[in-house]
């Protein structure tokens, strides 16, 4: 049977899949597989969450007005063990069992690999388990985008990341948008101009959408098959910078917060199992949110109008941004 993808993670530029028989994840009944989908795509979508949030900002000092600088941010996140595997409660499914018995066993999700195929008996057929988007665990995930940022009144400014929609891989195509808004509170409390650090908050949003067309490769009878991704994440923080004209060091404590939605879209024909001969639209639908705290600190470094920084985020997925940049 063809090997076919079920679902994809998009990370800004760089574009995994994973690849399993869409059937035989279909023949395990469709409430089953959705709930199996929801436990298997958490981390994907939770880690993207996390990496988008990151690299907004290289210095609590805004911009003058009409000032402005662009450049390439470069993300990678960092995923640990226990993000790669979940606990599956074959008491949370309808009529599935374990081959080989038992209730409860440890299966790959989207970021990592099973060490040996977990199967399990759904209605008398026997379905493996898919692996992650790889052939090994997934210890980091990159992303890059363009981004760039001009100073507006009030010690305001504007930030704007994008990424058009492109074909990143065949049949696959991704876009990215973002804005954020930062303000300077240094010049508004007259006792802060006096300290040797600025102060600033920040308020951020970047959204990522994927589409990957699977009908060509499909091995299942169907029609206008189709993978969609769409992930939202937000930034609240506040930034601290040194004021020294060459090299300054920055750090922010804030909160992020987001949502991943995951689709399978389309017609499928299904082979066996207990939805044999079923024809079913849009079977699939993964809805994910999370949220935390992250804390960031980092350099960044003056050469005339060029400058670069590099940061390291602690979060629910850690993360080392680095920035190249020009601008006046």
């Amino acid at each position: 049977m063809k090997k076919n993808i079920l679902l994809l993670a998009f990370f800004l530029g760089h574009v995994t899949f994973s690849q399993t028989d869409i059937d035989q994840i279909l023949e395990i009944g469709i409430e089953n597989a959705q709930r199996f989908s929801e436990d298997y795509f958490a981390p994907a979508g939770e880690s993207l969450v996390n990496n988008m949030s990151n690299g907004w900002y290289n210095n609590a000092k805004t911009k003058r007005l009409w000032h402005f600088e662009v450049g390439f941010v470069g993300n990678l996140s960092f995923v640990r063990e226990d993000k790669q595997s979940f606990i599956m409660n074959a008491v949370e499914y309808t009529n599935l069992t374990f081959v080989g018995g038992g209730a409860r066993r440890e299966v790959a999700n989207a970021l990592g690999v099973n060490n040996e195929n977990v199967s399990v008996v759904v209605g008398g057929s026997e379905v493996v388990l898919p692996d992650g988007i790889g052939s090994s665990e997934i210890n980091s995930l990159p992303g890059g985008f363009l981004q760039g940022s001009m100073g507006l009144i009030k010690s305001t400014e504007i930030k704007v990341r994008f990424l058009p929609r492109i074909k990143a891989v065949e049949d696959a195509e991704i876009q990215l948008y973002g804005v954020a808004f930062q303000h300077e509170l240094t010049d508004w409390i007259f006792p802060l101009k006096r300290w040797p650090v600025r102060l600033s908050g920040l308020l951020g949003y970047t959204n990522v959408k994927g589409f990957y067309d699977i009908n060509a490769n499909s091995g299942v009878v169907g029609s206008d098959q189709e993978v969609k991704l769409n992930t939202n994440s937000w930034l609240i923080t506040s930034i601290v910078s040194t004021k020294f004209p060459k090299l300054n060091f920055y750090g922010g404590l804030g909160y992020y917060f987001g949502s991943s939605d995951a689709d399978l879209l389309g017609t499928y024909q299904i082979q066996s199992g207990p939805s044999a001969s079923l024809t079913v639209t849009d079977p699939i639908s993964v809805k994910n949110k999370t949220n935390g705290v992250k804390a960031t600190m980092g350099a960044r470094v003056n050469f005339g109008v060029f400058n670069a920084n590099l940061d390291y985020t602690l979060q629910n997925y850690s993360n080392l941004s680095l920035a190249l940049r020009f601008g006046w």
